[in-house]
């Protein structure tokens, strides 16, 4: 399970493009894809995608030799923006963006504080304070209204949030008998989707709304957590499921359907699902317990899931570790290694 991981990405250092020791292997029914590496910030050495929006811009994290980190943001072209950090803060790490550019996420400072802060192009970077009675918090996603949701939290106590300009700060609660929460989406009509847990580790996913409150995800069959990662415009909300041990498994879930298993790739025993978009495609990385075999980023469509690395050319150079975002014209970003550097990617749609 992923609790409270910020933002989800822990990235292992790739030492082979191969799975298994040999060349991997071509899908043949899936859409291709070309390759771009986004870059850094000058003087950065390592950069990761967590989002992307309808226009194509980029947000994401560059980093330094010593992880120092600042939030960025590129543009459809590939220009790449240092959006700094908050007065009195040194770092910052983007999360999510919209459609007109408004990007959110966390600042911190070696003294372990930590604010969300909303950013646009006019204004720069805003602090958005926290839940009363926190001291820290950070955004992980805002929808087109400019509404955001995201965590606050003292130490270990985390509590999701709803934040707008108008109301300010809404704590979200938890689900009966699970004491934290922090929540990974919103949508356009502003329902949250969030993950609660204890501290014996037990975790299950809701959907928040103003008007009708918490409603539980309820479970994949054959597993007993799930954790919520994002929700699309219909409320279709995707995730990973786990038990105590063993593997995890990407979920879809519906108003109608309820918990849908998306499975995984030969080679891999584990899935987890970090996106989707409004057309029910869904990204993500793939995983397994064997030493030495790197995360593998996937798309699922049309019931099928695919390796990533199976769609783009076999001597592009890459392995595409994790798919974080994904947008209605089908361009995907993500991160992955690329002549032994870290780097941010976005994949386009072979036309």
């Amino acid at each position: 399970m992923r609790i409270y991981d910020r933002f989800g990405v822990m990235c292992a250092l790739a030492i082979s493009a191969a799975v298994g020791g040999g060349t991997i292997p071509r899908a043949s029914a899936q859409p291709r894809y070309s390759v771009t590496d986004l870059g850094t910030l000058p003087g950065y050495t390592i950069s990761r995608a967590y989002g992307t929006n309808a226009t194509g811009q980029v947000v994401g994290t560059a980093e330094d030799a010593t992880g120092a980190s600042h939030a960025v943001l590129w543009s459809s072209d590939g220009g790449i923006t240092d959006l700094e950090a908050l007065p009195g803060f040194a770092f910052s790490e983007g999360a999510a963006l919209n459609d007109s550019g408004l990007v959110v996420g966390v600042s911190s400072n070696d003294a372990g504080l930590f604010h969300a802060f909303i950013w646009e192009s006019s204004a720069g970077m805003t602090d958005l304070g926290t839940l009363p009675g926190y001291s820290n918090s950070e955004a992980s996603a805002i929808n087109p209204s400019g509404q955001a949701a995201g965590s606050s939290s003292n130490t270990n106590d985390p509590h999701a949030f709803f934040w707008s300009s108008d109301s300010g700060f809404t704590d979200l609660g938890t689900l009966p008998g699970l004491n934290y929460a922090a929540a990974a989406g919103i949508n356009d009509t502003g329902q949250v989707v969030s993950s609660s847990w204890n501290a014996s580790g037990s975790t299950r996913s809701f959907i928040w709304t103003s008007d009708s409150g918490i409603t539980d995800l309820g479970l994949l069959p054959g597993f007993t957590f799930n954790e919520a990662s994002a929700i699309n415009a219909s409320g279709q909300v995707v995730g990973e499921a786990s038990n105590d041990t063993g593997p995890t498994r990407a979920f879809l879930w519906t108003s109608d359907g309820g918990m849908t298993n998306l499975g995984s790739v030969a080679g891999f025993n584990s899935s987890s699902a970090n996106a989707l978009n409004n057309l029910g495609q869904v990204v993500g990385t793939l995983s397994n317990d064997i030493v030495g075999i790197p995360t593998h980023a996937f798309i699922w469509q049309s019931s099928v899931m695919a390796d990533l690395n199976t769609l783009i050319p076999g001597d592009s150079g890459w392995i595409l570790q994790e798919a974080t975002g994904i947008n209605d014209a089908g361009q995907i970003v993500g991160f992955g290694v690329v002549q032994g550097r870290t780097r941010a990617f976005r994949l386009d749609p072979a036309r």
